[in-house]
């Protein structure tokens, strides 16, 4: 058989390079291919590339030309010892592939100089743009970390409600905008958010599918003793975030974001505020 050289562009490899290296016979290499070719060609498809090679009278035989991929495929086929000298072979192939080549004459040594210096140059200026790049990058970064503080008390809000999953119920929920549930409620009436059916308040239909409450039974007795149950709305963290900011819309913020800003006591309710003098600073969170 002919002695195994090179993978051809440092990519390939025949079924009699194949056959050699995990000592097994070429017919047996050609049928494993063979059978093996629908499924890859199914899932690839393409079909293994054939190729020749002359046999010892100098007649031609077909062979298969196999990339990388396609020979750890087909070793799938073989035993331990076999697969492993073909990965190991791959190796040494793909490192030799890899390894510069020395020049020959001084045309090629020349060749070689320029091309040298022409990476080189390439690599200066890819480093020049990776530089500007930082320095945008840098920039950006420290424009989004002034957004960030400016955000701050939002971020914080929104840090607090993702906490927990649990559901809340909207006394505990108004509580963080300093009023009472009944308040709250009706806010959110007056807000087309939800209504009262049957002592139970429910949201109008195009927040139905939002996943913004859910409702929990409770039992209860009545004053004539008899056992019953009550459905109570609770909010989810997804509503909670959808309430906050259906709320802030309408200048009604939470607690944590009244500190710096003037309100109504008891409404959460944003004032316009007054003209600072030259020695005040006014904080406005958008």
């Amino acid at each position: 058989m002919n002695e195994i050289s090179t993978i051809v562009d440092g990519d390939r490899m025949t079924s009699l390079q194949i056959a050699e290296i995990t000592g097994r016979r070429h017919t047996d290499v050609m049928r494993a291919i063979r059978n093996m070719e629908p499924a890859w060609e199914k899932v690839s498809e393409r079909k293994f590339a054939l190729a020749e090679y002359q046999d010892e009278q100098g007649k031609p035989r077909p062979c298969y030309s196999l990339n990388k991929e396609e020979c750890l495929y087909i070793a799938t086929k073989f035993n331990d010892e076999a697969r492993a000298k073909l990965i190991k072979r791959w190796k040494e192939l793909e490192e030799q592939h890899q390894k510069p080549s020395v020049p020959q004459n001084y045309l090629e040594a020349l060749k070689s100089l320029v091309k040298a210096e022409e990476e080189k140059q390439q690599l200066a200026l890819e480093n020049k743009k990776q530089q500007e790049q930082i320095l945008t990058i840098s920039k950006a970064n420290m424009e989004l970390g002034n957004k960030i503080t400016e955000m701050l008390p939002k971020v914080s809000y929104y840090d607090k409600i993702l906490q927990s999953n649990a559901t809340m119920t909207v006394t505990q929920i108004a509580q963080d905008y300093g009023m009472s549930a009944m308040r709250l409620n009706k806010e959110l009436e007056s807000m087309r958010i939800q209504h009262k059916v049957r002592g139970q308040w429910i949201l109008f239909a195009q927040f139905l599918e939002g996943g913004y409450v859910h409702s929990r039974a409770v039992d209860i007795i009545r004053k004539d003793g008899q056992h019953d149950v009550k459905y109570n709305t609770e909010w989810t963290t997804k509503g909670r975030i959808f309430l906050y900011e259906s709320l802030k819309a309408k200048g009604i913020l939470p607690l944590i974001e009244q500190e710096n800003t003037p309100s109504d006591k008891g409404t959460g309710r944003t004032e316009p505020a007054k003209a600072a003098s030259a020695s005040q600073q006014t904080i406005k969170f958008n």
